[in-house]
């Protein structure tokens, strides 16, 4: 009996911890911080700004960057996607960097990479490097009102021991059924 008990809490235990980790990854509530980097990955440009920052991801536009004292870009993290609107026309230069990253100071992090929509026809490069979101737009040139979208993955993959323990109360369950029907 004390087994039949036990099978039961372990199963029951797994079955929250898989679906707690099967929730989503919002955003929303995370600090994060915005950087410029050009001409690599690994030079922070000195021209630039965000009128916010670091910014608490909420409701509507968080930030807006501004490089060589122009204002570029709307920054908006939604729950789980980016959105950078562009503001006026502009062009960058092909170098190997051109482009915003973004660090979690505080929060759940972003999860990996959904999708990348990008209006108007320009080729961007978006990846998640050392937890940061890097957003390549090397020589692309956009128009007043193009967007970047990144869609990040909506729910979390469980936990290795979050697995071990489903599989736990799954095989004390099995094994109890076994039982019963050997007596």
């Amino acid at each position: 009996m004390r087994f039949k008990g036990l099978t039961a809490a372990l199963f029951v235990i797994g079955l929250t911890f898989a679906a707690s980790s099967a929730q989503a990854l919002p955003l929303t509530g995370d600090t994060i911080s915005g950087t410029f980097h050009f001409p690599n990955d690994g030079t922070v440009y000195g021209n630039f700004t965000y009128s916010v920052n670091p910014f608490v991801v909420g409701a509507g536009v968080e930030s807006v960057l501004t490089v060589d004292g122009f204002a570029q870009t709307n920054v908006d993290f939604g729950p789980t996607s980016l959105v950078l609107t562009i503001l006026n026309s502009v062009g960058y230069t092909g170098a190997s960097f051109n482009g915003p990253e973004f660090a979690i100071l505080a929060g759940s992090g972003f999860g990996s990479i959904a999708n990348v929509l990008v209006s108007g026809g320009q080729s961007v490069a978006v990846g998640i490097v050392g937890g940061e979101l890097q957003v390549n737009w090397q020589g692309a040139s956009f128009n007043a009102g193009d967007t970047i979208t990144v869609n990040f993955e909506n729910g979390r993959v469980p936990e290795p021991a979050t697995l071990l323990m489903l599989g736990a109360g799954l095989g004390a369950a099995a094994l109890r059924r076994r039982r019963a029907s050997r007596a």
